[in-house]
């Protein structure tokens, strides 16, 4: 990912607890023809392998995960984006942008073959998307219902490699155009430009320290 200096975000920190907040990301793989790419959600696993793993699963009729043991894969998150005009900036010779978070995650595609692990990462799966449900989905994982789940999916894990982290907030302008900027994000309502108004003061906080 191109990210100049600006942009760059490298606190592994930080850039889990964004896995984990935008934790539905895009797994994309080179194959002999063309690349192949399928939207998943992850599980982010800090204590596992050198950098932490990812791990999901995928429905064993998608073809994507044929040839794929042992192979690299690029997993993208994104976050909130908002288009950025340049008359918000009050200025002339200014050009629209589009603002951005995203982390690429690169690691090496391994699949999961033991039951017992299958089903605690399914039962983790759950768990994390049910919690805040009203009342929780409780699935009974017996044998049968493993034994079908088995039989429609593959689960996987990427130990993570190398991590980018790409925060554009306008950095490249001065404050006060970065000011200007999420006054106007503010009084859109709509739920990406709120939030990357919210970033963006954060960052200003930052440079005003």
């Amino acid at each position: 990912m191109y990210i100049p200096k600006a942009f760059h975000v490298d606190d592994v920190n930080e850039l889990m607890t964004f896995i984990r907040n935008h934790s539905f990301g895009i797994m994309v793989s080179q194959t002999e023809e063309e690349p192949f790419a399928t939207h998943l959600p992850f599980l982010l696993d800090e204590q596992k392998g050198e950098n932490g793993v990812l791990i999901s699963h995928l429905a064993r009729a998608n073809p994507h995960w044929q040839g794929l043991q042992d192979q690299k894969v690029l997993v993208v998150f994104q976050g909130p984006h908002a288009y950025i005009s340049p008359t918000w900036y009050d200025e002339p010779r200014t050009v629209p942008t589009w603002n951005y978070v995203a982390v690429h995650v690169y690691g090496t595609f391994r699949q999961i073959q033991d039951k017992h692990k299958v089903k605690e990462w399914i039962e983790k799966t759950v768990n994390v998307y049910e919690q805040t449900m009203n009342p929780p989905w409780e699935a009974v994982f017996d044998e049968p219902f493993m034994e079908g789940l088995l039989n429609g999916i593959v689960a996987f894990e990427i130990e993570v490699e190398r991590m980018e982290g790409k925060w554009k907030l306008n950095q490249n302008h001065p404050i006060e155009r970065q000011e200007r900027v999420v006054k106007k994000l503010k009084s859109i309502n709509e739920p990406n430009a709120q939030k990357m108004a919210e970033l963006m003061e954060k960052e200003i906080e930052k440079r005003n320290k």
